[in-house]
């Protein structure tokens, strides 16, 4: 994957691209406004006023593994954003006391952000027990889908200092084509990607399917990697939910967990975490429950994020490990307050 799709060089090359999204932008301004651009291309601004912050933020990227925020430094709002469902237009002005920001929300609304600078602040989180069940079967599979997205769109928002080298290779899974199989949301929401091959992230699961002893999932890899055509990528989507290659999939769900664990966890106020700790006691005791009967099982949680709040509640989710005759299936068990 070429790095330089996130980096200045990139984004000033294609700057007439980006002034259609933010009309008076400039090749020498910073890269943070080529960013912006991006926003406005997706027109999902929204300006949020932080806790305890004079500075007005807006998000860029926010997901489970990162929370990355622009701050418009010693800013001054005009007007007001409405929270409307429309195409917004935008334009930058840059003069002797610092920029201003025009927002047209499709005619319906118009707001500017006076500023001197503009940055982004950006931090990552530990993702690995993170999960959302919002499409039905075999969700363990599209757990792994919907984290190696997260780890994808991190490295093309962000860039490559912002992962570490396994990220790097589970990133590049997010394209696998049998992966993809195994959607993590539902249609409406599915945004598609070009699918790729990537030696190292195949190279990543022969090792791992060797190192487990898996000689049938480890030699299908490799003759995929040589013939990536649908059957048999088909074939091989298959054999990832086969429990005879449970330890296969295992692994991998287990390294997801350990490169995410080098993260710190999101902190919330006292009130919050003892409301989320009573939801977890809840869920840790089933857990017990079925481990003492002998049912695998794997705890998932969903959080609402950090620095602005949305309307995620606290939740956390059991997944119960079930065999079949020839398919691992699993069970979903929730819990609230």
């Amino acid at each position: 994957m070429n790095e330089q799709q996130t980096g200045r060089e990139k984004m000033t090359d294609n700057i007439e691209q980006y002034k259609n999204c933010l009309d008076g932008l400039t090749k020498d301004m910073p890269e943070e406004f080529f960013k912006l651009a991006q926003v406005f291309e997706l027109s999902v601004f929204e300006p949020i006023h932080m806790e305890g912050k004079k500075d007005i933020y807006a998000a860029y990227l926010m997901n489970d593994a990162v929370e990355s925020y622009f701050v418009f430094e010693q800013s001054v709002m005009t007007g007001s954003y409405k929270e409307l469902e429309c195409e917004q237009t935008a334009s930058i002005v840059h003069d002797d006391n610092g920029y201003m920001l025009i927002v047209n929300q499709s005619g319906e609304n118009r707001f500017t952000i006076r500023f001197t600078n503009l940055h982004i602040q950006t931090t990552c989180f530990d993702y690995g027990c993170m999960g959302h069940f919002w499409v039905k079967g075999y969700e363990y599979l599209r757990q792994l889908e919907y984290q190696f997205a997260d780890i994808r769109d991190k490295y093309r928002y962000l860039g490559k200092d912002f992962c570490t080298e396994q990220e790097l290779i589970f990133m590049q899974l997010a394209d696998f084509p049998p992966i993809k199989k195994f959607r993590s949301v539902p249609e409406q929401y599915y945004v598609p990607y070009p699918d790729s091959v990537y030696p190292e992230a195949v190279r990543y699961l022969i090792e791992t399917a060797e190192n487990v002893g898996d000689k049938k999932m480890s030699a299908k890899l490799e003759h995929y990697q040589r013939k990536p055509t649908a059957f048999q990528c088909n074939v091989l989507a298959r054999m990832f939910h086969k429990k005879a290659h449970s330890r296969f999939v295992d692994k991998i769900i287990a390294d997801m967990r350990a490169i995410s664990a080098g993260y710190p966890q999101r902190t919330f106020k006292e009130q919050e975490k003892q409301h989320y700790k009573k939801v977890h006691q809840k869920a840790e005791n089933a857990m017990n429950s079925f481990l003492q009967k002998g049912q695998a099982c794997l705890l998932y949680r969903e959080e609402p994020f950090m620095y602005s709040k949305d309307s995620i509640t606290y939740k956390e989710h059991i997944l119960v490990f079930r065999n079949g005759r020839i398919n691992r299936k699993c069970d979903i068990y929730t819990y609230e307050a």
